[in-house]
């Protein structure tokens, strides 16, 4: 069986804010919108498990990989990923490798994004956690070679 990694899926609370950030901070390419509504739920509501919902969304695209945005307009969305801790249960974050994670960093700061600290050494890896502009926790992480 061949498997393949295909998107992450973000709820964002301004869909064209999150587009613009991850267009700029990864460089990403729109594929395709997404769309449904309360009176036209096409598919969604089954796909997603969750009845009388609406959202806009777009599929983005990376060299390997996808990132799915969606803002939701029915139901009302709910917490605050800003408030979430890395040890917190469910996905808590995505991780990407760069070959110069300062200027990862740079681009993600340029773009909106927040970092609490410079990147970190351990071992082979350079790493950070840092935040997007909705508080979704994402890694930045460059290979390095280790040192004595």
């Amino acid at each position: 069986m061949k498997v393949s990694f295909h998107h992450a899926g973000i709820v964002v609370t301004d869909l064209d804010q999150g587009i613009e950030f991850y267009k700029k901070f990864l460089g990403l390419e729109d594929s395709f919108p997404l769309e449904w509504s309360l009176d036209k739920p096409g598919a969604s509501e089954a796909v997603i498990n969750l009845k009388d919902s609406a959202a806009t969304g777009m599929m983005l695209s990376g060299d390997g990989f996808n990132i799915e945005l969606f803002e939701y307009t029915a139901p009302e969305q709910k917490g605050d990923p800003a408030s979430g801790r890395p040890c917190d249960f469910g996905i808590r974050h995505i991780a990407f490798e760069f070959d110069d994670i300062h200027e990862a960093a740079k681009r993600l700061v340029d773009a909106g994004g927040s970092m609490h600290r410079e990147p970190v050494e351990l071992g082979t890896l350079l790493a950070v956690y840092c935040r997007d502009p909705f508080g979704n926790i994402i890694e930045l992480m460059q290979p390095v070679e280790e040192t004595a």
